[in-house]
């Protein structure tokens, strides 16, 4: 550089010297631009009113409520019967469909006749339990003459213990066929008049409606087959899945408020009656038995119905806020405080419980004394998004 012109070298420095100055601009129009960049994120979460829009806005002030609400956890369900009010309906010998008319959904009472089947081995049956009662009639007149012989010392005690071995046999075997025939629903005692059926009555054990009917006219039919499935209308409750987070909440006695089916008239309430000791591995819950309180209630609800509710635990004092404080927004919302005068700032908040009008409000940030705006934050929401007209 020492065998440069002099000019050359005064131009090199003029041109150094000024592309430091344009980079210093550029990084300080940069650091301006950041800052305005900040500044705006500060302030898009406050809006500030002039005395006639607080005014127009009809804005109230104020601090958070104490209010004691029920705690509660939601658990979905359905409705069902307990065991005993079902019953799945087959019959114990083989036979041919011979007629029904019944439909799935069909009311029956216990003891109405759900079908009627043919059956070769009923017959065989009611002549084997025939044979064996006037076989048991003869043994015992035998069995009489014996121990007459017997106490003369005429027969022998042999005979006698045969006779005797022969009566108590053939009284089994009566009995057995006795039993089986009143388990198909034979009547012994028109059987005995001589009163021979090739036709049974499959009758329904319980009250209740028919939810499954499997048979058709002429269908071969099985002991192992379910003809039927009937539900009972009487007992029905709530089974209810409560997840293992909030099991250690849940107590017998607990209250239970049905939140769907709605009725018009009044709110369903149910009782925990039963609460589960297993988690199921898949779902992660456990089951939850509920009565419900009204019986005029229970008898609007279907057997299968499904069911959102609320188990109430407890009761705790929160902070809360009139709806009209609270902006929703997802499973959240906003609430605005006053930060200084005329102007009001947006604070996230966490939503807990709804309970008449109060919501529970759990801010993101401590907020300290500083006044809620208690009525008039959608107007201020819509202000802040642009919408101020």
């Amino acid at each position: 550089m020492n065998n440069l012109p002099k000019n050359h070298i005064i131009s090199f420095q003029k041109g150094f010297l000024l592309g430091i100055t344009l980079l210093i601009n550029i990084a300080c129009s940069n650091t301006k631009a950041e800052e305005q960049d900040k500044e705006a994120e500060t302030i898009t979460d406050v809006v500030t009113l002039s005395a006639e829009q607080i005014k127009n806005a009809k804005l109230t002030l104020g601090n958070f409520d104490q209010t004691t609400i029920s705690d509660e956890v939601k658990a979905n369900g359905m409705v069902d019967v307990p065991p005993m009010n079902m019953a799945s309906v087959s019959i114990p010998i083989s036979g041919y469909v011979k007629s029904t008319n019944i439909l799935p959904g069909s009311a029956i009472r216990k003891g109405g006749v759900l079908a009627t089947i043919y059956s070769m081995d009923y017959i065989q049956l009611q002549q084997d339990y025939l044979q064996a009662v006037s076989k048991l009639k003869y043994l015992e007149l035998e069995l009489d003459r014996q121990n007459t012989l017997s106490k003369e010392d005429v027969g022998a005690k042999k005979k006698l213990q045969q006779a005797d071995s022969e009566v108590s046999s053939i009284k089994a075997l009566t009995k057995a066929l006795e039993l089986k025939l009143e388990m198909i629903g034979c009547s012994v005692e028109k059987l005995k008049k001589g009163q021979i059926l090739s036709v049974i009555n499959i009758t329904s054990p319980i009250d209740g409606y028919v939810k499954i009917a499997n048979l058709s006219i002429g269908k071969n039919v099985a002991p192992t087959d379910v003809l039927f499935e009937i539900v009972g209308d009487a007992h029905k409750h709530i089974e209810l899945k409560v997840f293992e987070n909030d099991i250690n909440k849940i107590k017998v006695g607990q209250k239970i408020m049905v939140e769907n089916p709605k009725f018009s008239e009044k709110n369903m309430t149910a009782t925990v009656f039963l609460v589960g000791k297993n988690v199921e591995a898949d779902t992660k819950t456990i089951n939850i038995h509920g009565h419900i309180d009204d019986e005029a209630m229970e008898n609007k609800l279907t057997v299968g119905q499904y069911v959102n509710t609320k188990i109430l635990t407890g009761k705790r004092i929160v902070n809360t806020l009139p709806e009209s404080a609270v902006v929703l927004h997802g499973n959240g919302g906003f609430i605005f405080i006053k930060t200084k005068e005329n102007t009001f700032q947006q604070i996230p908040v966490k939503i807990g419980i709804t309970e008449r009008g109060n919501i529970e409000v759990i801010p993101e940030k401590n907020i300290g004394n500083q006044q809620v705006v208690k009525q008039g934050a959608s107007i201020l929401q819509a202000m802040l998004t642009g919408s101020e007209e």
